[in-house]
């Protein structure tokens, strides 16, 4: 052998052994059908990963779908909210119901009482004047403004109607609306509690003067109260007037804050 054959040789020994080494393999078993990345790929599409379980919360949103619980209609105490038939829980009776609707009068009567529009000014000035307050007094220097002047002056806060605008009464309450209000009757507190016992619509019998609001003590009159918003006061209404009038520094304070509040209230729903 000379020296060509023997570097032929010794290049082409490994090459030889390596495909001896590849065909008893394949004669084995089946003979590769991809090499490197390919057969990566091929394995990843023939055998998908598994997905990841969800969590049991997670597998089935709606409850309809899951029978096993039961029923979740109407009809499942578990899936409704029990609503109380009073504020304190308690259901009432119905005849309790039907001795009120008669204390309160008539359905065009009872509707009144509880509806909850905004009092219009024409019937706020009515009002005011019913109870033995002068619109037209004018406050003097350094006083502040009387319930009149308030009144006067506070149409745009008590939302009266633009006609330069054609804009007409607002009817519903707004935050503005219900301070002014209440300004002018704390205002209007004073001639209120002097002249209310004069006014014809607090005399039973006409020339014979009506309860006074307040005693000597500043104590609350519940026939005076009644007068005064029109109708059957209730002894929480003589409670928050004693409250109010106890808890003011000052005697006359308190009266007129208790007149105000409790007037607010009465013409606001509240």
């Amino acid at each position: 052998m000379n020296l060509n054959d023997r570097i032929r040789a010794r290049h082409f020994a490994p090459l030889a052994l390596l495909l001896l080494a590849g065909f008893s393999t394949g004669c084995a078993g089946d003979p590769p059908s991809c090499f490197g990345s390919a057969c990566e790929k091929e394995e990843a599409q023939n055998n998908p990963p598994e997905p990841t379980p969800e969590p049991e919360e997670l597998q089935n949103d709606d409850p309809t779908d899951d029978q096993a619980k039961g029923p979740t209609g109407s009809l499942d105490k578990g899936n409704t909210f029990e609503h109380p038939g009073d504020l304190d829980g308690e259901t009432r009776d119905v005849f309790d119901i039907l001795q009120q609707r008669a204390e309160e009068g008539p359905p065009e009567v009872r509707t009144r009482l509880h509806s909850c529009q905004k009092v219009s000014v024409a019937s706020l000035r009515n009002i005011l004047t019913q109870l033995g307050v002068d619109l037209d007094r004018e406050a003097g220097g350094g006083e502040p403004p009387s319930a009149g002047q308030l009144l006067a002056g506070g149409g745009n806060a008590l939302g009266t109607s633009n006609y330069g605008a054609r804009a007409s009464e607002s009817l519903v309450w707004t935050a503005a609306g219900a301070a002014k209000m209440f300004d002018i009757y704390v205002q209007a507190a004073p001639e209120i509690i002097a002249n209310l016992p004069n006014q014809a619509i607090c005399q039973e019998v006409e020339g014979t003067p009506g309860p006074a609001l307040f005693d000597e003590e500043g104590t609350c009159n519940k026939d005076a109260i009644s007068c005064m918003i029109g109708t059957a006061a209730t002894d929480a209404h003589v409670a928050i007037c004693n409250s109010a009038v106890l808890s003011a520094s000052d005697l006359e304070k308190g009266k007129s804050i208790a007149v105000a509040a409790i007037l607010s209230a009465a013409h606001s729903c509240d």
